[in-house]
């Protein structure tokens, strides 16, 4: 599975270079917003990570044949989303409703015509798993799980209990929405987030000096010879990736600082009762203090 994988992944896979900042083209900031939108789609929806990266995968393999404008970039984004929902055979989400979830700022006749283009344009097969990163990190999660078995039980439990298949696909979402790490190829973008992740655990929770370690760090480099993947080409991945990842673990470490805005129209303003003439009548309770009558009964 692994080796048609590799062979596979090129079809599926481009790569990327979008400038930063253009009036005519998209750009990068404009290709990353809109890959962060189909992660909340995808979400909302509660859908399989395959659809993500199946959309993501027409949406750059698109941005690379085509010439888009920015203005017509949400709706080719979401228009890539409702076609990878049906390429992969899932329950479908009518156009009307994601147009509105999204916001994308179309129809949904233009929805439809839009995702008729994207499959056009690229061949897009119905029923055709495409082969992306997730679809071969599971691979290697699958090979490093059967390694730690062998290892021995008490790197076996470590694994199962620190190394979470969900945990992987998530940042490999968060990846995925960067337009950097299109330079990396998608086994390689996976076999360096598995590595970097179990790498963080067994730092974490876990004595590097261990005997038992020396196969697992023997495999990673028979895999990276194995999938043929330059060392230079590997070290660069490195850099990508842990990059995005330091920033991502950093903003977990941070409090939520974004305040919540509500926007209301003039028509909901009237009908909404105005809180700020509010006043109170109570006395104010002092504290520290008990306010006690004389026969032990506390006052109203």
């Amino acid at each position: 599975m692994l080796n048609e994988y590799n062979v596979l992944q090129d079809k599926y896979h481009t790569v990327l270079l979008l400038p930063r900042e253009s009036k005519r083209e998209v750009t990068a900031g404009g290709r990353d917003g809109s890959a962060y939108v189909l992660r909340c789609l995808k979400m909302w929806y509660e859908l399989p990570s395959d659809v993500l990266f199946s959309a993501m995968s027409f949406v750059d393999r698109f941005l690379d044949h085509m010439a888009v404008k920015p203005k017509h970039m949400a709706c080719m984004s979401v228009a890539s989303f409702h076609l990878a929902i049906k390429q992969l055979g899932l329950k479908p989400i009518p156009a009307e409703e994601l147009v509105t979830i999204s916001q994308c700022g179309c129809t949904a006749g233009d929805l439809e015509r839009m995702a008729g283009v994207i499959a056009n344009k690229l061949g897009v097969q119905m029923g055709t798993k495409p082969v992306t990163a997730v679809n071969i990190l599971r691979v290697f999660y699958a090979l490093f799980r059967n390694l730690a078995k062998e290892v021995c039980d008490e790197f076996y439990e470590f694994f199962l209990r620190m190394i979470k298949l969900e945990d992987l696909e998530n940042r490999l979402e968060n990846l995925l929405c960067d337009v950097k790490t299109t330079v990396v190829t998608p086994s390689t973008l996976a076999l360096i987030l598995i590595c970097l992740h179990m790498d963080f655990h067994i730092k974490a929770s876990y004595k590097r000096e261990r005997p038992e370690l020396k196969p697992v760090f023997e495999y990673i480099l028979f895999l990276q010879q194995y999938l043929r993947i330059p060392d230079r080409v590997f070290s660069c991945g490195f850099t990508i990736v842990a990059d995005i990842l330091s920033h991502y673990n950093g903003q977990n470490k941070q409090p939520y600082k974004q305040r919540l805005v509500w926007k209301l129209s003039s028509r909901t303003m009237k009908v909404l009762r105005p809180t700020n003439r509010f006043s109170t009548d109570l006395p104010t309770i002092d504290e520290g203090q008990v306010n006690i009558m004389d026969d032990g009964c506390r006052s109203r």
